[in-house]
């Protein structure tokens, strides 16, 4: 595919923060070395003396901001520096700035910190034990609890119970965090690979005070990671401020693993399905235990309200979900922020019933699959799709079922995902030396949102792709620019995008009637066509301006469901699992660009697969972080990887522009799910847990 997007990024121009100029000192956080531990006294005076600026917490005076748009991540709630104890390994403490940032480190080492260390909790089970308790004004480690109910209980029939763990993950971006801040006169200038940072940087404004112009770096991957970065920009802008000097931060990789605020969910589940003696579901009771680190509040546990029953008809659901501190980063808004493990426990379910009734797991799924739309569930309204005929689609596979032997393993799994929150999106369209422009209101993560405008604008004005370029504007150009997250990019660009086109046509259809003396009758192929047939190109009216705000309000939060039926297959050898195929067949609504899609679904299954089987955050008895590198972490290779066969089936939603839905999140629980049930297949036990090994499935 021909994406203009990374040109610039491959010729080495791609405006990543080490691309900007920069003059000033440079930021170095110290870090807290315990888990848990009183902060009786910091003292940074001999730090100084040899040239050290130093920010403390107790120096920080800040407002509390409520987080803005569609979220789940780190906000300014909560403390930005450690202040009288610290929480968690990791957890900033202290601001050090120098002239260069080794400097930094050093004079870092100056600053005398006195701990007492204290007992920490390092999990949820000994979080609920109530022994230490990390937020004393709450008197319990459970910091909130929500029940939600839908449907009229029917638990006849048998009953399943089932208790399941999906452990905590890292983003990890190829760029991370990295912010420039700079004072100015009457503002503070802020280049970042912030996520949404146009509509972000009004929350360090409420909290500062003061106005703040963002300018988006090219983010380097984010899904949600890089929302939590607005904790780290606030203390930046506040040192910046206070010292008046510019300041510039770019995180390490351990850095990220220990304190990003952005991991995804780690999470016990324990539900219990009624169903009949065919498969059918009449009942799920859900409650969720969610561990959210050092943190008094979470979204990631309450996102799966917009799929509670997946894919699935099931007339009756019960969700709680419990927020449980502990003595670890605090988890943000990764690749789905929540969506993922709940697939995944669905599917566990559907495997358990067809599985205790001894007949066969598509059979279960067909039984349950939502099989009329739209359909409303009480908690969404699914607006199109067709799982059955996914479902079917994957079961015709007979060369993938015919790889099955002793050794090797197939799985399936079914799922949807909420896409497309209601919200908006704003574009500004002018023409300028020749070309559409087309501003656009967040910095590049990768997944070819630039290159997704330019092609709309293209065919929907009808000229060549060469005659449209893309800009990435500020805060002060579009200050209500959100950008991606929640899946929401497809339908928003398009609706955007299209809504621009139609403003600028009708705008310049005056003035081409004054310049042909004529009355315009058409509009063709890049040109206003007039009534004696002259012609003038839409592209001449030089310096020609405006702006569109695409705005979608459903009924219930989200608006589009994609669906998805994935087939795994798993080899048993050399005492390892080794995954050697995997088969998405995936309805993305009316697809704009289907290589983009595929590019993200494979992505994304990418990430399902690696969940299942490889990345996890360790942490020992004491609540000390074991996984501070890629390699303790597990990050796979591509040669831990599966080849991953994307097969796009449309069905084009009735409610949004285009007919488009969102799926850059809906790959990756069910291709966990799919892993999980191709090791069920292979070796005949129950898997309960990811990430999956073979020495903890074969010695329960």
């Amino acid at each position: 595919m021909k994406r203009i997007d990374v040109y610039n990024a491959l010729l080495g121009k791609g405006e990543f923060i080490d691309d900007f100029k920069f003059r000033g000192k440079y930021a170095y956080f110290l870090r807290s070395p315990y888990p848990h531990a009183r902060i009786s006294k910091i003292d940074s005076s001999e730090a100084e003396r040899r040239g050290a600026l130093v920010l403390t917490g107790k120096d920080m005076l800040s407002r509390t901001v409520q987080q803005a748009g569609e979220r789940e991540g780190a906000g300014l709630t909560s403390p930005l520096l450690a202040i009288n104890k610290a929480l968690y390994v990791g957890q900033p403490v202290a601001l050090i700035l120098a002239d260069d940032p080794y400097e930094a480190v050093d004079l870092a080492e100056y600053v005398q910190v006195d701990y007492e260390p204290l007992e920490a909790v390092p999990n949820i089970d000994r979080a609920l034990q109530n022994k230490v308790i990390l937020f004393d004004d709450l008197k319990s480690n459970v910091v909130k609890e929500q029940t939600f109910e839908f449907g009229k209980n029917n638990s006849r029939g048998r009953e399943l119970e089932l208790e399941l763990y999906w452990s905590r993950s890292s983003g990890n971006p190829i760029e991370p965090y990295g912010a420039q801040v700079i004072p100015m006169d009457d503002y503070l200038l802020i280049i970042s690979n912030q996520q949404a940072g146009n509509l972000v940087s009004d929350e360090i404004q409420k909290a500062l005070g003061i106005k703040v112009i963002h300018k988006n770096a090219r983010q380097g991957g984010s899904f949600g990671a890089k929302f939590s970065l607005v904790r780290y920009l606030a203390v930046l802008s506040y040192a910046s401020l206070k010292f008046r000097v510019p300041i510039k931060w770019i995180e390490t990789r351990t850095e990220h693993l220990m304190a990003s605020n952005s991991s995804g969910p780690e999470r016990k589940f324990k539900i219990r399905a009624n169903y009949t003696s065919d498969g059918k579901v009449n009942a799920l009771d859900i409650h969720i235990w969610e561990d959210v680190g050092a943190s008094r509040d979470a979204g990631q546990p309450f996102k799966p309200l917009g799929h509670l029953t997946g894919p699935y008809k099931i007339p009756y659901v019960k969700y709680t979900g419990t927020l449980v501190a502990t003595n670890k980063n605090p988890p943000g808004a990764f690749r789905g922020a929540g969506t993922p493990p709940h697939t995944w426990a669905l599917e566990r379910v559907m495997d358990a019933i067809a599985d205790e009734l001894g007949i066969d797991r598509a059979e279960v799924r067909k039984t349950n699959a939502i099989d009329s739309f739209p359909y409303d569930s009480g908690f969404a309204y699914y607006d199109s799709g067709n799982p059955k005929g996914l479902l079917e689609l994957a079961l015709s596979r007979k060369d993938i079922f015919s790889m099955r032997d002793k050794n090797t393993g197939i799985g399936l799994a079914l799922s949807t995902d909420p896409s497309t929150p209601s919200g908006s999106e704003r574009v500004k369209i002018k023409i300028k030396d020749g070309k559409i422009v087309i501003g656009l209101g967040f910095g590049p993560e990768g997944q070819g949102n630039e290159h997704t405008a330019v092609l709309l604008a293209s065919k929907l004005l009808g000229i060549p792709q060469e005659d449209v370029k893309y800009e990435i504007l500020d805060n002060t150009e579009l200050p209500s620019s959100f950008g991606p997250g929640g899946s929401r990019m497809a339908v928003y660009s398009y609706g955007a995008v299209a809504g621009g086109v139609e403003e600028l046509k009708a705008k310049l259809r005056k003035r081409a009637e004054a310049v042909l003396n004529d009355k315009i009758i058409d509009y063709k192929e890049g040109y206003f066509i007039g009534e004696n047939g002259g012609k003038v190109r839409i592209t001449q009216f030089e310096g020609e301006e405006v702006s569109f705000t695409y705005t979608l309000q459903g009924k219930y939060r989200f608006n589009a469901y994609p669906f998805a039926c994935d087939l795994a297959v798993v080899r048993i050898e050399d005492g390892k699992i080794k995954p050697i195929k995997h088969v998405v067949y995936i309805d993305p609504g009316n697809p704009i660009d289907e290589d983009l899609v595929r590019e993200q679904v494979i992505g994304g299954t990418a990430i399902g697969i690696s969940i299942a089987l490889y990345e996890r955050y360790l942490y020992d008895d004491s609540g000390n972080l074991l996984t501070t590198s890629l390699a303790d972490y597990g990050l796979p290779t591509a040669a831990d990887l599966p080849d991953i066969e994307v097969n796009i089936v449309p069905t084009p939603s009735p409610v949004t522009p285009f007919g488009a839905k969102g799926i850059g999140e809906i790959p990756v629980g069910v291709a966990a799910a799919a892993v999980t049930s191709a090791i069920e297949d292979v070796i005949k036990k129950r898997i309960t847990k990811v990430p999956i090994t073979l020495e903890d499935v074969l010695n329960e």
